[in-house]
């Protein structure tokens, strides 16, 4: 019953995302609408909007066939930026991730950073790299489920950021735009501070309570019902099967 719940949230989460994003991008279009017509320099006329709008209805009023070709220019301007805010979705966490002099530039970043610093030191070297997908799969739906919503989370703050790139840009053409722009982009920021740090909590939780299903689906036995040095070192060099880049700590732990 409670597993039926959570995958309900999870799926009512994402129908008001996808809802959302239909709104930011009518949203977009209606605002593209008001730069083409006002610009800058009439940006708060009002008056001269409805009037433009109103006489360009008039217009097309009589011709059903230019009317279905205004409604589905509307639509797609909708999903075509709604298409280009995913797209740049990567880039915005290609650069949460980017490194620095060996340094994460950005919170989110330095988070899931410090992830793999806190397993490594709780367990002598331990690549959370290496380990993760393996307990993962070793994961029953359940478990799986607030570490997916954490990490779709990460990925609509990126989306929202997105959004608020989108709609800076066309603040350069009609500068109300502004506002959303900066609402959104702040308001993706402080989303991905929190399910970066969600995320990474729930990974560290998840190898903290089941490194044991982790070291038997290995091969690997636990005497002290932990990992340590020697069970680190084993993992580790079994996982990265001998290759180049294996790190020195696990060696020194081998040794």
């Amino acid at each position: 019953m409670i597993d039926g719940l959570l995958t309900e949230l999870g799926k009512k989460a994402t129908e008001r995302w996808l809802t959302l994003a239909w709104l930011l991008g009518l949203s977009f279009a209606a605002a593209a609408w008001c730069a083409s017509v006002l610009g800058h320099p009439h940006a708060l006329d009002v008056a001269m909007l409805i009037q433009k709008t109103r006489s360009h209805i008039n217009r097309i009023g009589a011709d059903p066939v230019t009317m279905a070709v205004v409604a589905a220019a509307v639509v797609a301007t909708a999903v075509m930026a709604a298409g280009l805010a995913r797209l740049t979705a990567g880039a915005v966490e290609r650069v949460w991730l980017m490194e620095r002099r060996g340094r994460r530039l950005t919170w989110p970043g330095r988070r899931l950073a410090l992830l793999d610093q806190r397993v490594q030191a709780e367990y002598h070297g331990l690549r959370i790299a290496l380990v993760w997908p393996r307990l993962w799969s070793i994961l029953d739906d359940h478990q799986r489920l607030p570490v997916q919503n954490a990490r779709t989370g990460l990925d609509n703050a990126a989306i929202t950021v997105s959004w608020g790139l989108i709609y800076t840009l066309l603040g350069c053409a009609w500068w109300p735009a502004l506002l959303p722009g900066a609402g959104l982009t702040l308001g993706g920021w402080r989303l991905a501070r929190r399910y970066a740090h969600a995320y990474a909590t729930l990974v560290e939780s998840l190898v903290d309570v089941r490194q044991g299903e982790l070291a038997q689906a290995l091969g690997v036995e636990l005497p002290h019902d932990v990992i340590t040095a020697d069970e680190a070192g084993q993992i580790n060099a079994r996982l990265y099967k001998g290759g180049p880049d294996l790190p020195e700590r696990s060696r020194r732990n081998r040794a």
